[in-house]
């Protein structure tokens, strides 16, 4: 008796099959994965930016003044930002909602990232 050892073409080629989409799913996701990544970092630095517009304004005390429609530019992580400042009344007079949007783009289209707070207008 003799047996033939190895394994047939058939058997070969669904090993390989099932190795090739294993490995298209591992690069989907590994693709998904840095995309997700740049995009943390996109958030990340305009937050800073938001972050940073709203000390600057708290560190001005009596002096800040609350303009709505305010608008300006930070660089941050070597990417321009834009920023728009948004002041809405409270039921309290002597405190405003100040809310910071950052954008990506010039023409302040594309929000990536929106900080909001409350600061006492007297001091």
């Amino acid at each position: 008796m003799t047996f033939n050892k190895g394994f047939t073409l058939l058997e070969v080629l669904v090993a390989l099959s099932i190795c090739a989409m294993a490995g298209i799913a591992a690069m989907q996701a590994t693709g998904e994965h840095i995309n997700h990544l740049s995009t943390l970092e996109e958030q990340t630095y305009a937050s800073w930016v938001a972050e940073n517009v709203l000390v600057v304004q708290r560190s001005k005390g009596k002096d800040w003044q609350a303009k709505n429609g305010k608008r300006g530019s930070e660089v941050m992580g070597g990417t321009e930002w834009f920023w728009k400042q948004e002041i809405t009344a409270t039921a309290d007079k002597s405190f405003v909602k100040v809310t910071i949007n950052v954008f990506s783009d010039e023409k302040y289209e594309q929000s990536v990232y929106e900080l909001s707070t409350y600061l006492n207008k007297g001091s």
